[in-house]
């Protein structure tokens, strides 16, 4: 999208009929890719836009320049030094290497010459060049081979094209340069527009996932009936139930006083009386799991709401000029997601929660020390859990169940009742050879029973440190 090779000999023709003789009054560099030059000629001023940036490289003239931050790149102080109070002596196009030239007198005894250099190719470039083709000054990032001191070599030649010039404007003055900071405006503010609407987009991409994932949860609803359904089944005729039997048929009374024959599978290795407690004991887990599926879909609703709202108003907002060197997506300056998440337990005591099968190995090889705490639900698969504790330290009885059910949350035991969970020191886990991520072996263990608190289990997510 930057500046095309059909483009640029006009524009070059334009700065050398108009700027000829101008006189470069101040220069300005906000950023490692741009550059400001204010330039005059006998009544009247003008500011050019020398920008090297990927996608909306120009040259183009603006009606002001931005302010300088405090710390301006080191390269503003080299072009300011080389260029103020220098003569533009006229601008020269290489279509064939999409390049644009300036070429610049600096008066004095030597009447030294300079030149601006603007490469537009796939990875723009700005230098300034002295007369042997020096590199005086270069922007970040260049290109291999350029460098300060190094010799300045043109790209590589190869063909123009022909597409249509986009440059349309009613300037009376530099009307091609003006046009050309018409055009990349438009496609920086598009660029900005969606930078700021993309993190916002990402969230509600994210919070789609997790309802299809809560309504999966939902939908078991149906089968919680039918495990009620049988456990009422098998208790109404426990006496035709025999331990060993793989199924059994049972007769069923309808409402409208007929009956029919009913077959339910059986495991082989459960009593009868185990057979109705296991069906019940299921049937009330998924229906609390149904019921807090209905409580957190109704908050991931409102979030979804709140998100689209923020969205309208970054539509209905006024066009915003981006900051300079910012015409894409702002890169992050945050750092990379730890691979737990930390709660606050009792009394302060912080807990790691992997974040997955991968990071569960990167927490407890990589991050946990020998002697801190890890603990993790047992006979089930989840999440490792890590108390960070001083060398030799003890942790309190709240910390540690805290934790534990901050274990049995992130497990396929979730929503249970009650489970147990194992601990033992870091240093006694062993990696399962051969085995995926997040498989381990430990020894030398102890057991908790956790018994589900429910406020307990609230106050610790509410205060996830890493969200």
């Amino acid at each position: 999208m930057s500046l095309r090779s059909t483009e640029l000999v006009p524009l070059a023709a334009e700065l050398s009929r108009e700027l000829a003789g101008a006189v470069v009054q101040k220069v300005s560099a906000p950023t490692a890719t741009r550059a400001y030059v204010e330039v005059r000629v006998p009544g009247r001023s003008f500011t050019l836009l020398l920008c090297a940036e990927a996608g909306v490289a120009r040259l183009s003239a603006v009606e002001a320049r931005p302010a300088n931050p405090p710390r301006p790149p080191g390269w503003q102080a080299v072009l300011r030094r080389e260029l103020v109070g220098a003569k533009l002596r006229d601008a020269e196009a290489l279509p064939t290497r999409r390049t644009l030239l300036v070429h610049l007198e600096r008066a004095g005894e030597a009447r030294a010459l300079l030149t601006l250099v603007l490469e537009l190719g796939a990875e723009p470039l700005l230098a300034l060049v002295n007369e042997q083709a020096r590199v005086l000054a270069v922007s970040t990032p260049s290109r291999e081979g350029v460098r300060v001191g190094a010799a300045w070599k043109p790209l590589e030649e190869r063909p123009a094209g022909d597409a249509p010039s986009r440059l349309q404007g009613d300037h009376v003055h530099l009307r091609l340069a003006h046009a050309a900071e018409a055009l990349f405006t438009t496609v920086e503010q598009k660029r900005w527009s969606d930078a700021r609407r993309a993190p916002v987009l990402a969230k509600l991409k994210r919070l789609e996932r997790t309802r299809e994932k809560v309504k999966g949860d939902l939908s078991r609803t149906e089968r919680a009936q039918e495990l009620r359904r049988e456990g009422e089944l098998l208790a109404q005729n426990l006496f035709r139930l025999t331990r060993g039997a793989t199924h059994v048929t049972v007769p069923e009374y309808l409402e409208d006083g007929t009956t029919r024959d009913v077959t339910i599978a059986l495991d082989p290795q459960r009593t009868p009386k185990d057979e109705v407690d296991r069906r019940f004991h299921q049937y009330r887990r998924l229906t609390r799991g149904a019921e807090l599926a209905r409580q957190r879909l109704a908050t991931l609703d409102a979030e979804a709401a709140a998100l689209r709202e923020e969205l309208a108003r970054l539509d209905e907002a006024p066009p915003e000029a981006p900051p300079p060197g910012a015409p894409g997506r702002p890169r992050s300056t945050q750092a990379p997601l730890p691979p737990f998440r930390e709660y606050v337990g009792a009394g302060g005591q912080r807990i790691w929660v992997g974040r997955g099968a991968a990071h569960n190995d990167a927490l407890t090889f990589h991050v946990a020390r020998p002697f801190h705490l890890w603990l993790h639900a047992r006979g089930v698969p989840g999440a490792h859990v890590v108390v960070p504790l001083e060398k030799n330290a003890q942790v309190s009885s709240e910390a540690l169940i805290d934790a534990a059910h901050l274990a049995v949350h992130h497990s396929d035991a979730k929503g249970e009742p009650r489970a147990e969970v194992s601990y033992t020191l870091v240093k006694f886990v062993r990696k399962a050879k051969g085995a995926g991520p997040g498989t381990v072996t430990f020894t030398r263990e102890k057991t908790i029973l956790v018994r589900l608190e429910r406020d307990r289990l609230a106050r610790l997510l509410a205060q996830d440190e890493t969200r």
